[in-house]
């Protein structure tokens, strides 16, 4: 079974996303993560697809403006041609239609499916992650809705929309839970 130790050591032995990390680093980013699809698809060894991009978050209350967001996917394309893509979780909720986020790991923790609601971080040279729901989903490949999109509450059609748009729902490879059960 692939716990979070696992998951610690295979993520931060990983001289590619270490290197990323670095780069989001030098962007000098309050509360900087890189997570979600991305992150996941390491733990399960998969590669970067021409469809996915690198998710990187950040929480900045004094500028939330996308036109910064985009200031920063440029500086690290500059530094590595690679499909960056730049949130700053302070705005976000506003997209989302839900109250202000706390925290770059409050607004992870929000995110639609338990396996996508994870990051990695570096601080002060320490690699740290964030498994917002655990490692077991992660070990089982386990498709499930975070508490916000579990079946019979209003965002669960983003779930299962998300489930089908991403081909989740044809792979034999990955198990699809309608409802959030904690421990899971």
């Amino acid at each position: 079974m692939q716990g979070t130790n696992e998951i610690y050591n295979s993520l931060s032995e990983n001289e590619t996303l270490r290197e990323q990390l670095m780069l989001v680093d030098r962007l000098g980013l309050p509360d900087a993560w890189i997570c979600a699809g991305y992150i996941r698809s390491l733990i399960w060894g998969l590669t970067l697809t021409e469809e996915q991009d690198i998710d990187v978050v950040y929480y900045d209350t004094a500028d939330r403006s996308e036109e910064t967001e985009k200031q920063y996917e440029e500086q690290l394309k500059s530094w590595k041609p690679l499909p960056w893509s730049v949130k700053n979780q302070a705005r976000m909720h506003l997209k989302n239609e839900l109250p202000p986020y706390q925290s770059t790991c409050d607004a992870i923790a929000h995110f639609p499916e338990t396996v996508t609601a994870i990051a990695a971080a570096t601080r002060n040279g320490q690699f740290q992650l964030y498994l917002a729901y655990g490692a077991e989903d992660l070990h089982t490949r386990t498709i499930r809705p975070t508490p916000l999109f579990s079946k019979g509450l209003p965002r669960h059609a983003i779930f299962q929309q998300r489930v089908t748009d991403k081909g989740w729902d044809k792979r034999s490879d990955l198990r699809i839970a309608c409802q959030f059960e904690a421990n899971s």
